[in-house]
């Protein structure tokens, strides 16, 4: 796998210059986040995430790159990239917004999209057969919801959340995921809203048993989402997203590079994103 430390040396992004067109042997800079179980950075699990998996994946097919490997927060990837840094990331999601400064790879990974997650304790109130509607789960006010500050969900999730905001129940607050399975367990919140595979890895974190932690589907949000490789927008990023999509087409198709998708999620979630990996093979664009 490839991690921090791992590169052959690590310079400050702020000192690799203007964009230009991408050659041998010159920096590849890749920033990667600590953004379990996507990107796993430290710990037992470490390097077990999919962007994990993908990032060891590119720096193998990539060779005559020098690949220097930088832990970056969420807001200072952004910021580099706007200020037009030559920068590369292994997994991020599309958005129109986005789009304006970052140059996409064709469809890089599938993942289920965010799911209600609940302990068992609270399965009488919020488990249910049919997708919950988060706007009437949110409206009980005697059920209290964990999400952290800054966090985007599906388009019809993050207007629930805008509409609830102001409610005593709805905590919305600077926090990282271990944090919100924490207060789940302490009882302190009832639900939260985030991936399934997420829930699997913090349920084990927190050492739950996997029948302990439990997930429902959202009514309005998408049963799949897809990641991309990314580069800075411009030539230099053009060029190297040129060689990530020839690599993409190649290796998509295996069985090892499916399993980058399947890691962390439940069998039964594995046997979803194998349904729906023949949508990500469809995808070129």
């Amino acid at each position: 796998m490839i991690f921090i430390g791992l590169a052959k040396r690590t310079l400050p992004l702020l000192a690799l210059g203007v964009p230009r067109i991408v050659n041998a042997s010159e920096p590849l800079p890749w920033a990667v986040l600590d953004f379990p179980p996507f990107q796993v950075l430290d710990g037992e699990f470490r390097g077990s995430g999919s962007f994990d998996g993908l990032l060891d994946l590119l720096t193998r097919k990539l060779p005559d790159f020098d690949h220097e490997v930088q832990t970056v927060t969420f807001a200072r990837r952004e910021e580099e990239i706007r200020q037009g840094r030559p920068l590369c990331t292994p997994g991020i999601f599309k958005t129109p917004e986005r789009e304006l400064h970052w140059t996409f790879s064709i469809p890089a990974l599938v993942h289920l999209d965010n799911r209600l997650v609940f302990l068992r304790s609270k399965a009488a109130r919020l488990q249910g057969s049919a997708p919950a509607d988060l706007d009437a789960v949110a409206g009980q006010l005697d059920l209290v919801a964990g999400v952290a500050t800054g966090r985007s969900f599906a388009p019809t999730i993050d207007a629930t959340l805008r509409k609830r905001a102001a409610q005593p129940n709805i905590v919305i607050r600077p926090m990282k995921s271990a944090q919100i399975y924490q207060l789940m367990v302490n009882g302190e919140i009832d639900y939260s809203i985030s991936f399934p595979h997420e829930a699997a890895y913090f349920g084990r974190q927190a050492q739950l048993n996997q029948n302990e932690v439990l997930v429902r589907p959202i009514a309005g949000a998408p049963p799949f989402i897809f990641t991309y490789v990314a580069c800075t927008k411009g030539p230099w990023g053009d060029a190297v997203i040129g060689r990530v999509n020839t690599i993409l087409r190649a290796e998509r198709s295996t069985a090892g590079y499916r399993s980058f998708s399947e890691r962390w999620y439940r069998d039964d979630d594995k046997g979803l994103i194998k349904k729906y990996y023949s949508k990500l093979l469809e995808a070129d664009k």
